[in-house]
């Protein structure tokens, strides 16, 4: 594996569900769909009331290691209240993170490139992954990871790749996982006309406006789910598209029974919007980490914060008292 930047990835310790709890669970399902809606993520937990400095240091090595058993997200979003939010406790969780993986990784130059004692950048400040056996596969002797941060890849040849030192690996295949241009490129590409024959890759081309996370000015009818500006990669994606979805449907349904035909933002409403978008995370460590949630990932593409920081209970507050308001910051006619 070439690496340029480890990826923080947390056990997903999937359980095997005998049909009797599965039958248990599925009583109250509509009590769990509705009460995802009043977590920050949408999820069915969010982060402690508690700091990370209230517990001893006995304490947080226990409360962590019932996260890290429980599994999935916990680690990252069902943490202390402080976690992605003060440096220092940051630090504290990426530690017991380290620790953990070196653990499993019997190389310790492995264990290094992998799990570094340094933290290479805010812990969840780059998207998570969730793992099964990932690091595991690093004890086998055909397993290898490549710093390509301190010796870079030079070229792709017929037969492999080599790295600038001359360094020639033979590989008989190439997995790629760069260029993910992630909340805006899929529809950057789309080729999407608003009025005038304007493009959404040119509206976009040196920054997103949105209103709402859901519509952009001067593409009237046209919504979105799931995109910039929205709770999107912040949050439980199916919690964000269902708001989402509901609230579109809504807005149909209101349009049709007053015979309008169409609804645009206003240039203002949106710009209003991006600024609450880029307040909301400026200011916290998290809002400072390069990664694609802010498009740093892609040679020239504007750094700026595309997804909404406030919570799944706060957006869908916000846009339900817009539509209550007689649709604020939309033109309809």
């Amino acid at each position: 594996m070439f690496q340029r930047t480890p990826n923080l990835a947390c056990p997903m310790n999937q359980v095997y569900m005998t049909k009797e709890e599965q039958k248990a669970i599925a009583k109250g399902l509509p009590e769990r769909f509705a009460d995802r809606n009043n977590h920050y993520n949408g999820f069915l937990y969010q982060w402690r009331d508690n700091l990370t400095y209230d517990h001893s240091e006995e304490e947080r090595e226990e409360f962590y290691k019932m996260l890290w058993k429980m599994g999935g997200f916990r680690f990252l979003m069902n943490n202390y209240y402080d976690m992605t939010r003060n440096n220092e406790a940051n630090q504290q969780a990426y530690n017991f993170w380290r620790d953990r993986v070196r653990e499993r990784v019997q190389d310790p130059r492995k264990g290094e490139l992998l799990a570094p004692t340094e933290r290479p950048h805010l812990f969840g400040g780059k998207r998570l992954s969730l793992e099964q056996d990932f690091y595991d596969h690093f004890n086998q002797p055909n397993v290898d990871v490549i710093d390509v941060r301190t010796n870079p890849i030079d070229r792709f040849v017929a037969d492999g790749i080599v790295q600038q030192d001359g360094t020639h690996h033979k590989l008989d295949m190439i997995a790629l996982a760069t260029g993910f241009d992630s909340i805006t490129g899929g529809l950057k590409d789309m080729k999407i006309s608003g009025i005038g024959g304007e493009q959404m890759s040119d509206k976009w081309a040196k920054g997103t406006w949105t209103y709402l996370g859901l519509t952009t000015a001067r593409f009237p009818n046209f919504f979105f789910t799931y995109g910039p500006q929205a709770p999107t990669a912040f949050s439980n994606g199916p919690s964000c598209i269902e708001i989402q979805g509901d609230w579109i449907t809504d807005v149909l349904t209101d349009m049709r029974d007053r015979k309008l035909r169409k609804i645009d933002a206003d240039p203002q409403a949106e710009a209003e919007w991006k600024e609450l978008v880029n307040d909301l995370i400026n200011d916290t460590p998290r809002g400072k980490v390069d990664s694609w949630y802010n498009g740093a990932n892609i040679p020239g593409k504007p750094r700026e914060h595309l997804n909404y920081a406030g919570g799944i209970p706060r957006y869908k507050k916000t846009i339900e008292e817009v539509r209550a308001n007689g649709y604020d910051g939309f033109h309809l006619s």
